[in-house]
């Protein structure tokens, strides 16, 4: 169960110890019987295994650990086997962002909490703390308040531009401690937390970038009075700081930095091209630095970020994260290298996560359409490849089912894509079907796994993830149709995707309840005023139900024109796309789920749809999830939102027989 084809004898005995202490609940076996439904904890657990990086001598590999409601930072010796915990948490106040190594022996940790800064809105931090990860010692924060910045505080403290290989007790950090939303670049010593300037803060930039010799050559900058980002060079001809290229939030197509080559004149960006995406690399040593386009598709953006291999001090490809995901190098040595896996492990999207410093180890990340992933750790010159650990056990064996990609159209002719998982169970008669819009909105689906989508198709419901309008992925002018558009053309693709799907004989047109967070509990809510009759039910989590009210925060945030731009200017399109001012309307069961915490969506959003459904008698229950969040990062709270949502399910959309109209049911 532990060791796969390719064990090397020298490493059984630690991959076996690391998989022993992580597969704390047996993976089903080969003979489980595919229609039945797994427990409900199955869904809601968190990672077994998260995060999980080489040393760079290859010797050890970091992870973080989830057991029951705690996390904890884990260190394996590969060789002895020896596991050392350096610290952990009850995720309750701080929560891992991620985990890094320094060096062989120091590690970097990034934590989050949530905090209020004069307000009543709640905020996200972040703190960047170095540990010894071999052996107990005092944790230290490496960013401490400037004595000459007026008692100001850094809200996000864990910006690395630079590991500087070359200098392995120190990093380069870009953070505003210096002036407010403008960052200062420090040295930092990642052995006793001593800070020294190297680049002193410009009121034209707020973050920057260094190149693989740990020098300070891009600054991004942003302009809210006209939406406005400009990206600065130094020049090495004039030696000065120059704008190379800018752009206007939402006018024009982005352009975003990468990373550099191995060449500190050689910048890898992503910028349009013929109308998606692409990957460019610009020379910074000519005039004009002009790009030369490297990674393209016609049909979708590229994006992702840059795998760099440390012994070669260069961007070999990129982490491209399309509708699959997969591994993209353009560095003939890697490509064959890639394809070597990818015949070994056929069938399933190869992520190469960490090498270790002469680029001979790594680890592996493998996911398929029916496996939600699992790291193995590879020796090149040996060539073996071993398992070190599935992320969800319970749900390794085939359990899950596969997303189909399929595509509909709009009733204004436009082509739309969305995901589709039908159960197991499916026989070509139509059944309950649950649409499921994500989040953001500028956000999109893809064949990966998530709880949610995996859930209800394991319960026997058809589940259908559309890319609607204003999706990312799909290039600029698509991606716009989100701006201002919320409750509009947007929201008709939802109820397009539903008669597409009745069409196909696949949804049970009185069996159709819409569900989704964020942006998705937005829409859940929309559905259920827009369209009262289409759907039999509603599931919402931290969704938005007045957005005059979510428009009016953007005085909190120093971005505050590209949120008011984004959600629209039309005070009355606004009111008459808000959930909370329609909800006489509604006609059928409603479930709100909301973080109390939550950091993006105010609680004030949930609070006040449950005021306006009690106000008109609706069918309905709230819940809030004290201390809760925007993402449902605290297993507790996960386990309550999967808890209520099965029994919202089973009363108003049971899979087993139709029952009419959920609403007359539920008395309305």
């Amino acid at each position: 169960m532990f060791t796969s084809t390719w064990v090397s004898g020298r490493y059984v005995r630690a991959l076996f110890i690391i998989g022993s202490l992580l597969l704390t609940t047996a993976a089903p076996s080969a003979q489980t019987t595919t229609e039945t439904p797994l427990p409900l904890e199955a869904f809601y657990r968190d990672e077994a295994i998260d995060n999980v990086k080489l040393s760079p001598d290859g010797t050890h590999l970091i992870a973080l650990r989830n057991i029951g409601d705690d996390t904890v930072l884990m260190t394996l010796n590969l060789s002895s086997g020896e596991i050392f915990y350096p610290t952990k948490t009850n995720n309750e106040q701080f929560k891992f962002n991620w985990v890094r190594w320094a060096n062989n022996d120091r590690l970097l940790m990034s934590l989050r909490f949530d905090s209020r800064r004069g307000t009543h809105l709640r905020f996200t931090e972040t703190r960047l703390l170095v540990v010894d990860a071999k052996k107990p010692s005092k944790m230290i924060t490496l960013v401490r308040p400037d004595d000459d910045a007026d008692g100001w505080i850094s809200q996000f403290q864990d910006n690395i531009i630079s590991i500087l290989p070359d200098d392995p007790d120190h990093i380069l950090l870009s953070v505003d401690r210096e002036f407010p939303n403008h960052q200062t670049v420090y040295k930092a010593n990642v052995n006793n937390g001593r800070l020294r300037r190297v680049k002193k803060h410009m009121t034209s930039v707020r973050s920057w970038m260094a190149d693989q010799q740990g020098n300070v050559r891009l600054g991004e900058g942003y302009n809210d009075r006209d939406r406005k980002v400009s990206i600065r060079v130094l020049d090495p001809q004039t030696n000065k700081w120059t704008v190379a290229w800018s752009y206007v939030v939402f006018d024009e197509p982005s352009i975003s930095p990468l990373g550099f080559g191995k060449d500190g004149n050689t910048l890898y960006l992503l910028a349009d091209h013929e109308g998606r995406k692409a990957v460019f690399k610009a020379d910074l040593s000519k005039e004009g630095y002009p790009m030369e386009l490297i990674l393209s598709n016609p049909e979708y953006d590229v994006s992702g970020s840059l795998i760099y291999s440390p012994a070669h001090r260069d961007a070999v490809g990129l982490y491209y994260h399309d509708n699959g995901g997969k591994s993209i190098f353009w560095n003939p040595e890697f490509t064959a290298f890639q394809n070597g896996i990818d015949k070994a492990l056929p069938d399933a999207g190869n992520y190469i996560t960490s090498f270790s410093d002469d680029a001979r180890k790594y680890i592996l990340f493998s996911v398929g359409d029916t496996q939600p992933g699992q790291y193995l750790f590879g020796d090149r010159d040996k060539k073996t490849l071993d398992f070190v650990a599935d992320v969800y056990p319970e749900l390794s064996n085939g359990v899950l089912v596969e997303k189909e990609l399929v595509t509909y159209k709009a009733r204004d002719g436009l082509e739309l894509e969305g995901y589709l998982s039908l159960p197991k169970t499916f026989k070509d008669k139509p059944i309950a079907t649950i649409i499921l819009p994500h989040g953001g909105p500028m956000s999109r689906d893809g064949k990966g796994y998530d709880s949610f989508s995996a859930y209800m198709a394991n319960r026997g419901y058809a589940v259908f993830q559309p890319n609607f309008r204003g999706s990312a992925g799909y290039g600029h002018d698509f991606m716009m149709m989100a701006v201002g558009g919320m409750g509009l053309a947007m929201q008709d693709d939802l109820e397009d995707a539903v008669k597409f799907l009745v069409a196909e004989n696949i949804a049970d047109p009185k069996r159709v309840c819409i569900a989704g967070g964020s942006y998705g509990g937005y829409a859940a809510l929309m559905g259920a005023t827009k369209t009262p009759d289409l759907f039999q039910c509603a599931i919402s989590f931290a969704g938005i139900s007045d957005i005059v009210k979510l428009r009016n925060t953007a005085r909190y945030f120093i971005n505050r024109n590209v949120m008011r731009e984004q959600l629209g200017n039309d005070k009355k399109q606004l009111r008459e796309t808000s959930p909370a001012r329609l909800a006489e309307r509604v006609k059928i069961p409603i479930l709100l789920l909301h973080g109390a915490d939550d950091t993006i969506v105010p609680v004030d959003q949930s609070r006040l749809m449950a005021k306006r459904l009690k106000k008109y008698n609706k069918v309905y229950e709230y819940i809030e999830l004290e201390g809760g969040s925007h993402y449902l990062d605290y297993l507790p709270h996960r386990k309550q939102t999967f808890e209520a949502m099965d029994a919202f399910l089973q009363k108003y959309l049971p899979v087993d027989a139709p029952i009419g109209n959920a609403a007359q049911q539920a008395g309305i």
